[in-house]
This record gives C-alpha cells, sequence and structure tokens, in this order.
C-alpha cells in the first residue's frame, strides 16, 4: 500500500512554505526599510545633517529659516471661513499662485522640521500648516482639478514643494493626508517623461524632465512605490544622451531649451543643480542610476558649464530670459552652478571630481563681491567648508582659452584678466527670449551683443537690465528710433515684439584656434530692413571688431553701440579720447571727431578698457543717468525706480546707409598710457572689410584671421579658398596652424583651402 501524503514530506512541504512566509515578511520588511533609507536621504538633502547649531555661518542660515517660516505663517489667514491663505496668492485663475503657496507651506514645513531651527517642533506652527495644507487640498490642488494658465506649476512646481513637504512631514500626516496630497501629484505628474492627462501632449526634455524625474522619485519613496522609482531611475537614460538637434546638451558644449534657445545657465543650471541630488539620492539603493552613459554628466561640467562661468559670475548671454528675471544675478547664478558642481564631485570618479573641486576653489577664491561659503544653503554648507579649507585641493588658476558653440551662436573668449561673451542668432538660433512677462527689453541680445567680463564683476548684476539703454548694447548695429513697444499681449504675462525670431541668415559662427578665434554674423533686424556684416576676431590682450555692408531703406538712423558700460555711482570715471580728458560731469555728450583712441577708466581696479580705431572715425560719446525699473523687463518685478550711471560710445551711420562700414579694436585692461601707444603703434592689420570677406592680422601673433562670406573663389593675407567658411592661419616658427570652419551649417561638399607658404609636411 502506497501512503498518500507521507508524513516527512507533509512537514517538509509545510516547512518550505514557512520559510517561503519568512523570507517574504524578511524582504517585505527591508524593502520598507530601503523606502524609509531613501527617504530619510531627501530630508538631509532638503534640511542638512552632521551640522554644529552654533557654528557662525550655520547660526544665522537656521535664523534666516525660521524668519522665513514665520514671516509666512504670521500673514497667513487662519480664520475658520478663509477663502485664500495669502491675499496676495489668492487668484483661481492664476496658476503661479497654486505653486506659491505651497512654496510658503514648505519654507513653513522647514522651520517646523529643521534641526536648530527655533520653530522645530513648534506644535501650534504644525496645527496651522497642516490645516493650510489641507485647505490647499480642498480647494486648489486635488485630484478632481483641471489644468489651468500653466501646465509647469500643476505638474511640476506644486509637486516639487508637495513631495518636500511629504518628506519634511512625514511623521506628523495622517495617512489620509498623505494620500490626499500624494494622490493630486499622482494625477498631475505621472509620469517622469510625459505630461499628464489634460497637459500638453509631449516628451520631456532637458530641465523640465529632469524635475518630472525628481518628483516622481521623491513620491516613489514616500509611497513606497517601487515601479515609481524603477521608472524615475530609467528616465535618466534619456536625459544622458547628446542631442544632435532641439533641447539637451551638444557635444560642442551647447545646450538649448525650447527648441532655439541658449540655455546653459537658465534651464541646464536647473537641470544640474536637480541631478546632482537625485542621483545621490538613488546612489546605493535598489533603484540606483547604474547607466553608463552617466558619464557624461562629468563631460558636461567641463565642456558645457565651465566656460560661461566667469571669476563665480554665470554669462548672461546663455541664461536665456533669466537674465531679466526680477531677483535674478550672474553672481547668484553662478554660485547656484558652481554648488551643483560641487555636489558632483561627491560622486564623480576621483581625476573629474579632483578637477571639479579645482575649479571650485578657483571660482570661489577670485570672487571679490560674493563669498562662496556663507553664501552656501545649509544642506552643503559643510561641504563647502570642507573643500575650501582641504589644503590638498589646489586652485585650477586663470583660464586662458577660447570657446566657440556653433550649436547655440554663442561665443565665449577667456584673455589673461578679462573674458569676451558674444551672443548672437541664425537660421538654427532664435534672437531672443521673452515669455511669462519676462526679458521685456531683449530685443538685441542676440543681434552681436558683447559683453566684457573683468575685474568690476558687477557689472552685468546690480540691475545693469533695469537701466541699460535697451536700444544701444555693446556690439549692436540697430535701427535706434524703431520703436520696440507696446509689448505682445500673452496668455500668461506680456512678451517683447520680435521674441522667438530665427533670422533668415545662417552663416553665423566661427572658429577656434586654441586660444585664440574668429566669429562672423550676417544679420537682419527684425521688423526693419537693417541688414549687414558683423566679424569679431579675438586674439591675446585684444578683441578686433569689424561691420562691413550696413544697409538700411527705413529713413531711420542706424548705430553701431562701440560700448556702454555701467560706471560708478558717482559717474565721474575718467574718460580720455585722443590724449584729452573730457566732461566728467552726468548729462554730458559730445561728437568727437577723428578718434583714433579712447579710454575708460573702472572704478574698481583692473577694470579699465582702451579702444583704438584704425580709421579714426567720428564718435558720439554720451554720459549720463539712467533710471529705470525691474518691472520694466520682469512684468512681475519692482516698480521702484533705480538709477545707474553709463558711458557709452557709438558709431553713427546716418539714415539708409548703403554699404556703411566700421572698425574698432577693444583692449581690456589698457592703461590710458598703453592705449595711446597701441594706437601709436597698433599689432593688428585690418587686412579687408567688405561684402565678400573680412580679414585682419594680429602681427606680433602670427595670425591672420578672415571671414569669407560668399561662394566664390577669393585670396586675402595668404589665405585662398572657394566657399563660404571662417579661417584662421598662424605661423609659429617652423609650424603653421590652421582652423577652418563652416559657420552656414549647410556645405555638404568641401571647402578648398589653399595657403601661400612654403612648407615641407602636413599632420592633423
Amino acid at each position: 500500500m502506497t501512503l498518500k501524503n507521507p508524513p516527512c514530506r507533509a512537514n517538509a512541504r509545510r516547512f518550505a512554505s514557512w520559510i517561503f512566509c519568512v523570507l517574504i515578511f524578511i524582504t517585505s520588511g527591508l524593502r520598507a526599510d530601503e523606502y524609509d533609507t531613501v527617504r530619510q536621504k531627501w530630508f538631509d538633502t532638503i534640511v542638512g545633517a552632521g551640522y554644529d547649531p552654533v557654528d557662525p555661518v550655520i547660526a544665522p542660515k537656521l535664523t534666516s529659516i525660521a524668519s522665513s517660516a514665520n514671516s509666512n505663517w504670521s500673514s497667513m489667514d487662519k480664520s475658520p471661513t478663509r477663502t485664500y491663505l495669502w491675499s496676495d496668492l489668492a487668484s483661481t485663475t492664476v496658476s503661479s499662485h497654486i505653486t506659491s503657496n505651497y512654496g510658503r507651506l514648505r519654507a513653513m514645513a522647514l522651520g517646523y522640521a529643521t534641526p536648530g531651527s527655533s520653530l522645530q517642533g513648534n506644535a501650534t506652527l504644525l496645527a496651522d500648516l497642516l490645516s493650510g495644507l489641507d485647505w490647499m487640498h480642498a480647494n486648489r490642488y486635488n485630484s478632481t482639478k483641471a489644468i489651468y494658465d500653466n501646465w509647469w506649476d500643476f505638474e511640476i512646481g506644486t509637486p516639487m514643494h508637495l513631495t518636500d513637504i511629504a518628506v519634511l512631514l512625514y511623521g506628523q500626516l495622517s495617512p489620509t493626508q498623505l494620500s490626499n496630497y500624494m494622490g493630486a501629484v499622482e494625477k498631475f505628474t505621472p509620469s517622469a517623461t510625459t505630461q499628464a492627462p489634460g497637459g500638453t501632449t509631449g516628451t520631456f526634455t532637458g530641465a523640465n524632465r529632469m524635475w518630472k524625474i525628481r518628483v516622481v522619485a521623491v513620491r516613489g519613496a514616500v509611497v513606497k512605490d517601487t515601479a515609481k522609482l524603477a521608472a524615475a531611475r530609467d528616465a535618466f537614460s534619456n536625459l544622458f544622451l547628446y542631442v544632435t538637434s532641439g533641447d539637451g546638451f551638444y557635444t560642442d558644449g551647447s545646450f538649448l531649451q525650447h527648441g532655439t534657445h541658449p540655455y546653459t545657465a537658465g534651464y541646464g543650471a536647473s537641470l544640474i543643480a536637480t541631478i546632482a541630488p537625485v542621483m545621490n539620492l538613488l546612489a546605493g539603493s535598489t533603484w540606483e542610476v547604474t547607466d553608463p552613459l552617466k558619464d557624461n554628466l562629468y563631460r558636461w561640467v567641463f565642456d558645457s558649464f565651465e566656460p560661461i562661468i566667469y571669476r563665480g559670475a554665470a554669462w548672461d548671454l546663455v541664461r536665456g530670459r533669466e537674465a531679466g528675471r526680477s531677483g535674478a544675478s550672474p553672481q547668484g547664478t553662478g554660485h547656484s552652478l558652481i554648488d551643483s558642481i560641487m555636489q558632483v564631485a561627491q560622486f564623480a570618479p576621483p581625476a573629474d571630481a579632483a578637477r571639479m573641486k579645482s575649479m571650485i576653489k578657483e571660482w570661489a577664491l577670485s570672487d571679490t563681491v560674493r563669498d562662496f561659503v556663507s553664501n552656501r544653503p545649509l544642506p552643503t554648507v559643510k561641504m563647502a567648508q570642507s573643500l575650501m579649507n582641504d589644503a590638498g585641493i589646489i586652485r585650477r588658476g586663470e583660464l586662458i582659452k577660447h570657446f566657440t558653440f556653433p550649436e547655440m551662436d554663442r561665443v565665449v573668449h577667456l584673455g589673461a584678466g578679462y573674458g569676451f561673451g558674444l551672443s548672437m542668432s541664425s537660421t538654427r538660433i532664435a534672437n531672443f527670449e521673452s515669455i511669462n512677462g519676462e526679458n521685456l527689453k531683449g530685443w538685441y541680445t542676440g543681434d552681436g551683443m558683447t559683453i566684457l567680463y573683468n575685474s568690476d564683476l558687477l557689472q552685468y548684476g546690480d540691475n545693469y537690465w533695469a537701466t541699460i539703454d535697451a536700444y544701444r548694447l555693446p556690439g549692436v548695429t540697430v535701427d535706434v528710433t524703431k520703436s520696440k513697444l507696446p509689448h505682445q499681449t500673452a496668455s500668461i504675462g506680456p512678451r517683447a515684439q520680435g521674441q522667438n525670431t530665427l533670422s533668415p541668415h545662417n552663416w553665423v559662427g566661427g572658429a577656434t584656434l586654441g586660444k585664440y578665434g574668429a566669429a562672423g554674423m550676417q544679420f537682419k533686424g527684425v521688423g526693419v530692413t537693417l541688414t549687414g556684416l558683423k566679424s569679431w576676431f579675438m586674439f591675446d590682450d585684444e578683441i578686433v571688431c569689424l561691420g562691413a555692408d550696413i544697409n538700411s531703406t527705413d529713413g531711420r538712423p542706424i548705430e553701431t553701440t562701440v560700448e556702454n558700460r555701467k560706471i560708478s555711482s558717482s559717474g565721474a570715471n575718467a574718460f580720455t579720447v585722443n590724449g584729452t580728458k573730457l566732461s566728467s560731469a552726468l548729462g554730458w555728450t559730445n561728437t568727437l571727431s577723428d578718434t583714433t583712441w579712447a579710454h575708460l577708466a573702472g572704478h574698481v581696479g583692473g577694470d579699465d578698457i582702451g579702444y583704438y580705431f584704425p580709421q579714426a572715425p567720428t564718435l558720439v560719446a554720451v554720459r549720463e543717468a539712467r533710471t529705470g525699473a525691474v518691472s520694466d523687463i520682469d512684468d512681475g518685478g519692482s516698480t521702484t525706480p533705480i538709477t545707474r550711471n553709463y558711458l557709452r560710445m557709438t558709431l553713427a551711420h546716418g539714415s539708409s546707409p548703403s554699404g556703411a562700414t566700421y572698425q574698432y579694436v577693444l583692449l581690456p585692461g589698457r592703461s590710458a598710457r598703453h592705449t595711446r601707444n597701441y594706437a601709436e603703434h597698433p599689432q593688428i592689420t585690418v587686412l579687408t572689410n567688405h561684402a565678400n570677406v573680412q580679414a585682419v592680422s594680429e602681427n606680433t601673433l602670427g595670425i591672420t584671421a578672415a571671414n569669407f562670406w560668399a561662394n566664390i573663389s577669393q585670396s586675402v593675407g595668404g589665405i585662398s579658398v572657394n566657399k563660404k567658411c571662417s579661417v584662421l592661419v598662424r605661423e609659429d616658427g617652423a609650424f603653421i596652424d590652421v582652423s577652418i570652419s563652416d559657420p552656414t551649417q549647410a556645405n555638404t561638399g568641401s571647402i578648398t583651402l589653399q595657403i601661400d607658404k612654403t612648407g615641407v609636411s602636413m599632420s592633423a
């Protein structure tokens, strides 16, 4: 007889089943602990950890956190019949009011949860905070609401605040509250890659994608959803890819957002500011980002971000509309970028991390207007202190290099003691962006605007964009009386006239030869007949600026602005022309004929600038006090009048010019004596400046540089070509170095280049 289910086999089955149940229990327990670990890491990311509350650098930050929380708490309407939390954020049609409401609640939660804050654990604050959160859920943001106004507030802005609040108050929220708040986030941000149902269709790219990843990852940790955490992790892979069109990072170091706008220090800064902490959040967990393409992040630091930070300041020409944003500043943006790079250095490969830290120390020590450590937020201040106190980290030293970014029509030229930036536009890159009521006077910022940084690090901060004459930006040739007002109306704030306009011309770009470079722009004014050609040749201590074939038929005056420099609060910076010091009185203006050279004294030391004019033109000079308001450039900004002083130099081309030209040379850092000496013994020769070719030679460096504008065979300075191109040739002893590019990016064939020199061999 055969027994069914013999005792020994039955016991074995029961034992195996018991073991299986235990394993499930243990695995579930470990998984729960892992969620909690990830959530706790985000808590530490928000509030910091391991700091000494009485540290003189830390204590003011704790005071500031408590002060902000108190301010929002005291101004919040706590009445039982309230119809808003704050009277200035009461709209039910302006979506930014939702984000701002949650931003203030987050500040209150931060005051409550931050160790060392005077409000930490305050029961009354908590009660009012929870009441406010419940009110917002019931009346403004829940899973039954529909998107209105700006999708960003529903899918990114508000969810980022709300998930942070859930982490900060995790132990104080009831299961119902947690479910309600995270259910609303799930409604509007169910995916790390695409828009919510009811929003604009499409796949997210760049900073928007990274913000989405952050929301989905943090919510996944809060609600303990492994699928969401895995989805967030997997969404990184597309983000790491270099792009060949549209939004994202390009192999040449460019970064675009909104399709045609350079945004390395705007959306690019937001991207790296989010990618660093979220990658660190997932590190060491089941959901760690392991895609080998993450190494591209380290390349971005060196190729995209390092060139656009000058002594702590981020270049405005890659900040998009944020350059005209209320409260924004080059130094503030730059230091935020440096903070992000510091966080990346915590998990970068050792060699890359060492290089990053060396860069950071250089930026921090060379910035004379903003202290790096004391301006770090609480979560990263200890990291900054450690880096700056580490004697083993050697500062990089001044970066001397030329960068051409052909995919975003930008150039950065770094010489000894100065940085020169060039902003252009083409068939590929729009002139400027002005949406959401921002950058309302950005009209000419992509028309060949030049930026010159030196030791005057506040030149482009301190309300420069609110007070500068926006029709007369340095480097730009403009129809100066063609009004750009009024602004265009739009659903989300006004927009500046002509924004997001592509040029009809594709010859925009240049070539790089080590520390030197050439750039050019064929331009067409927006809404006017003005056209022309502009070239810049950038050498060691001089920038040669040429204009040719400048034409207009509108009967209005055309001007090229050589300089429009913000000067001291007294406005008395010495201005010398041809050896004569001119009036230091504000309101002074003069027409200066036969100008060979000019010199503008700085006011902080090391910020003098010389100007050489090879053709001794007539120059119009103006010393003026200009008054504006932040609201002039940012619809939501302060209307309080601001006055700053400027010294301007312009070249007048007359009304309806035909074939007009100009020539001038910028001499950064030169004293008046050195500028005079340069004018008497110039180191450059303008070889030609007309509609087919613009070319110069730098005689002491042995460099000839030329921009060829036509697809015809032509020669200049020993260089012969047959197509449109930009060329630099340098004789260096027995060697000849050559750089050539096709700025049109449209030549599908070849370019024939001949150099009139005797040679023995050639190597690439």
